[in-house]
């Protein structure tokens, strides 16, 4: 009997001592644990998702599903928390039935619960009882659909049926999981190598993908050749290990990293984080490893979370604790226990005696390519040139991932990414900085400098410090950039054969000129295609020399733009900006005395500034005000007082958000007076004209002024951070 527990041992089980038991239980307790947790905060986190100011960031620059999405995700998630739970629940209460260690009630996992589910279960087996003999039809009836579902369930879920650990089809099972594991795994490595300028990060995985690659031949060639059990043992933790780093590994060190950065309260990170080159490009590129970005993006995370439960309950399975010194376990032949009749009884027992035969004699137990499934020449060789193709495959992406690696590093790469099978340094973020090249920015000098990097690559440009800049025709290669910043800079020429154009830039989404002249203040003809590019809303221009746009301006850029021309030289509101309907418009800072009626008629504008500007007073007449607007900036100017028609933005924004920010204003100057006593009346005259609501200085009112007028300077200054822009990207003398 001896002989018979150390083959069946070899065949079926992994036998660990006491304390190794323990603390494979507590490892395999504690994954569960950690991606139980992780899949239900991830599913709480896409729940409250669109309601964030981070949505905003992610969806302003196309990263991520829509809204709509959210939800669907949110509960794919829960899901697999739920999943992940129940395993857990059961690995607890199987501990708590059988007062020891264990994964499952029914599991063998110790000598003493081995003993007792066979003891318990073998008088039914060996003697029937009266009611198997003299039992009613239905009851009968009701015995064979319980014995053919018992079947059925072993023969796909047991142990040795079509899934289960010890089955013949083990290895074939596991070779196609793992060849669309590896598929997955691959493509995931492809786009870290993409997305994440970490290196560190990004070996840690290939060499995790390539060990995982070799292990099968390492495995099946020179390790566990005579033990099956081990064998498989090892082949499902290098799974386990690669599934729990693709399901949460990598998203969840990313995660980690920015964590004390994010501000609850603003349900995102600081705006001006996103206006540094830098930090946003690292942002951008490592969230699209952590959201979900497309249907097929999802499908490979669940198919890595079921493969991870699949991996473990068949490690469950294989583990068990070792027979006590004073004990003996009897080798089992098949996964359930069998109510059976009298008439097979004989069958049953003369097939278990012929079994415990074959196992005590050890040269019976084949213990090679028997037992993967392949027992035929034909599937032998199958399973080498399976296990050779793991083995190239290997080869191949760590061959990729060193070309990549030994890249050359280029100056004008601030943020460099090594994708595979790219010949040129790849930029996700490129600084053309003309003060530390050496160069003024002349056409030649810029095509020199760009011809050293992919430029298909580059996600975000930047120019600066140029003083004489001149922009190539080589800007249309730049295929996949979103943004492009000018700073400091003078532009000279901006040819319309180097426009920014829907064909040569589909995915641009942002256009900023800081402290940069316009040569005779107009805006270049680069700037101002017909094809102007489809995702281009957002244009802002901060401390320039610009004093007119083109008429036809509202025929090239997008209707709905957020316009920000801060700090220019426009001595008058072009009505062309009018027509293209922005959602935000901020003229803050220009040399501006008048306003156009149209300006307040906009239907689409949500917030107008218009602070730091030579204004005294609004429009007389507004007859049709913007239903959708909802702030005014005001602020530091001579106004001091409003016409009647105001009151329609007033009475809607009654017990919500102040609509007229005005800090440093006249007429923020005289309601101090009021409020402080110093005053009991505005210093304009009362006129039925004027608004009511804000010319009332009665102490009725006053709770009415507080409300409706905000008069803190902190609002005063530019949209676009200047300070934050000048701290990082001014010259360092």
């Amino acid at each position: 009997m001896a002989n018979t527990g150390k083959a069946t041992s070899s065949l079926q089980y992994v036998d660990l001592s006491l304390w190794s038991f323990g603390l494979w239980w507590v490892l395999l307790f504690a994954v569960h644990l950690v991606t139980c947790g992780y899949n239900a905060a991830y599913a709480m986190a896409y729940w409250q998702l669109q309601d964030t100011y981070l949505y905003l960031c992610l969806e302003y620059s196309g990263i991520g599903m829509p809204a709509e999405k959210h939800h669907k995700i949110a509960i794919v998630n829960a899901i697999l928390a739920a999943m992940h739970g129940a395993c857990l629940l059961w690995m607890v209460g199987a501990s708590l039935w059988q007062r020891e260690l264990a994964f499952s009630p029914f599991a063998h996992s110790g000598s003493d619960s081995f003993r007792t589910s066979r003891r318990g279960s073998s008088k039914k087996a060996v003697d029937p009882t009266a009611d198997d003999r003299y039992g009613s039809r239905l009851s009968s009836r009701l015995s064979s659909a319980s014995e053919r579902t018992s079947q059925l369930y072993s023969q796909i879920w047991g142990r040795q049926g079509l899934l289960g650990v010890n089955g013949n089809k083990f290895h074939v099972i596991l070779i196609a999981r793992e060849l669309l594991e590896t598929i997955l795994q691959t493509v995931q490595a492809y786009r870290m190598s993409w997305y994440l300028p970490r290196m560190l990060l990004n070996r840690f995985y290939l060499t995790l993908l390539v060990l995982n690659c070799w292990s099968s031949v390492f495995i099946y060639s020179l390790f566990y050749r005579r033990d099956e059990a081990r064998r498989r043992f090892a082949c499902l933790v290098c799974d386990c290990i690669l599934d729990l780093i693709s399901c949460i590994g990598v998203p969840l060190i990313i995660v980690l990293s920015y964590i004390n950065e994010y501000d609850p309260k603003l349900t995102g990170f600081d705006m001006e984080k996103w206006y540094d080159d830098v930090w946003s490009a690292h942002a951008l590129n490592e969230f699209q490893m952590v959201v979900v970005v497309s249907w097929s993006d999802l499908a490979s995370r669940v198919f890595f979370s079921l493969g991870l439960i699949f991996t473990m309950t068949n490690l469950k399975e294989l583990l068990r604790r070792a027979p006590r010194a004073n004990k003996r376990r009897i080798a089992t032949t098949a996964n359930s226990i069998r109510v059976i009749d009298k008439k097979t009884k004989h069958e049953v027992i003369g097939s278990v005696l012929s079994r415990i035969e074959l196992a005590r004699d050890p040269t019976h137990v084949e213990v090679g390519n028997s037992e993967t499934g392949f027992r035929t020449r034909l599937g032998r060789i199958s399973l080498h040139l399976v296990h050779m193709l793991f083995g190239i495959w290997g080869i191949a992406v760590l061959a990729l991932h060193i070309q990549a690696s030994i890249q050359a590093k280029s100056s004008q790469c601030v943020l460099q990414v090594h994708p595979w099978a790219v010949s040129q340094p790849s930029c996700y973020l490129a600084v053309l900085d003309c003060h530390s090249l050496g160069i003024t920015g002349k056409i030649d000098e810029i095509e020199t400098k760009w011809s050293e990097f992919d430029r298909f690559s580059v996600v975000t440009l930047v120019m600066r410090h140029c003083s004489t800049l001149e922009i190539p025709d080589m800007l249309g290669d730049f295929h996949q950039t979103t943004g492009i910043k000018v700073y400091n800079s003078t532009i000279l020429r901006w040819e319309a054969s180097a426009a920014i154009t829907n064909t040569n830039h589909p995915e641009m989404i942002w256009f900023y000129l800081v402290r940069v002249n316009l040569t005779n203040g107009i805006l270049p003809e680069g700037a101002q295609a017909t094809d102007f590019p489809g995702k281009l809303y957002d244009i802002e221009f901060c401390y320039t020399n610009l004093q007119s746009l083109p008429d036809d301006l509202d025929s090239k850029w997008l209707v709905g733009t957020s316009i920000y021309m801060e700090y220019c030289q426009l001595t008058s509101v072009p009505l062309v900006l009018t027509r293209l309907d922005p959602y935000y418009l901020f003229l803050s800072g220009n040399p501006i005395t008048e306003l156009p009626s149209e300006i307040f008629e906009v239907p689409g504008m949500y917030h107008l500034g218009l602070g730091n500007t030579s204004l005294t007073e609004l429009p007389r007449n507004v007859s049709n005000f913007s239903p959708l607007l909802s702030f005014v900036q005001l602020t530091n100017t001579n106004i001091s007082f409003f016409w009647s028609w105001i009151d329609t933005l007033l009475e809607r924004s009654l017990n919500s958000e102040s609509p007229l920010k005005m800090g440093g204003s006249t007429y923020c100057a005289d309601r101090d007076k009021i409020l402080s006593g110093e005053a009991d009346s505005f210093s304009v005259l009362p006129s039925d004209k004027y608004s009511a609501m804000l010319t009332n200085a009665s102490e009725a009112n006053w709770d009415v002024l507080l409300q409706l007028v905000d008069c803190h300077l902190m609002v005063s200054r530019a949209f676009y951070p200047i300070v934050f822009e000048d701290s990082i990207s001014s010259l360092k003398l």
